[in-house]
């Protein structure tokens, strides 16, 4: 039990550390980057910029935390959240493995799984991102051209799309009105405008999702 508690214990403080030297870091780019070649910042621009991510990220990211801690453990999750990509690669690589062992992700073992896994994909991410920078220097002029443009104007929705079917057709209950939600103010809401109220229209749509399915379960209780 001692062993397992000092285990516990590094790990919240490499953690933190970790964190705090990240966040660090990721602030340092632009500030480092301002200074060597003297640009003017416009704060108001930048701080209503800000707000609006603020706006969309930390509920979003203040969910996350709690929803995946659980399952990545400590370790997994300090990790998870300094290399990024959580939903998309860091959770299924931590799940897959409980899965493939056979495992609890909330004893020991799965803690240790866990951060394993996450530490192996975000090396094999580091690796081959840096192969791809050298790999696709000589052939980048080719796929700038204007045939293959509409291709890759489309990437995003279509990557987008891909990964939230599986979860659409898992609870398809459930992802009925937030679907439908998001898809009329798609179709009502200008495309210039969007980002503008896509945070307020994150947040909306959140909140009348909960408050429908919490309606929903009153109704089946009674």
């Amino acid at each position: 039990m001692n062993q397992n508690n000092d285990y516990y214990a590094s790990i919240h403080r490499l953690g933190r550390t970790s964190t705090l030297i990240a966040i660090f870091l990721m602030f340092m780019v632009p500030l480092v980057t301002t200074i060597l070649y003297g640009v003017k910042v416009d704060w108001k621009a930048t701080l209503a910029a800000a707000m609006q991510l603020c706006i969309v990220f930390i509920p979003a990211q203040f969910t996350e935390v709690l929803s995946y801690s659980p399952i990545l453990g400590p370790g997994g999750t300090y990790l998870s959240f300094i290399t990024g990509n959580v939903s998309n690669m860091k959770l299924p690589a931590a799940t897959s493995c409980h899965r493939m062992a056979n495992v609890d992700p909330a004893s020991d073992e799965g803690e240790v799984i866990s951060v394993l896994a996450i530490g192996m994909s975000s090396i094999t991410t580091g690796v081959i991102l840096f192969l791809g920078m050298f790999a696709l220097t000589p052939v980048i002029k080719y796929l700038q051209n204007d045939f293959l443009q509409p291709g890759f104007n489309n990437v995003m929705p279509a990557l987008l799309g891909a990964m939230l079917m599986p979860y659409l057709l898992k609870k398809a209950k459930l992802a009925v009105l937030p679907f439908l939600l998001a898809l009329v103010a798609g179709i009502l809401i200008p495309t210039a405008a969007y980002s503008t109220y896509q945070g307020v229209l994150l947040i909306g749509t959140m909140v009348i999702s909960i408050f429908a399915v919490i309606q929903l379960n009153k109704i089946r209780r009674n």
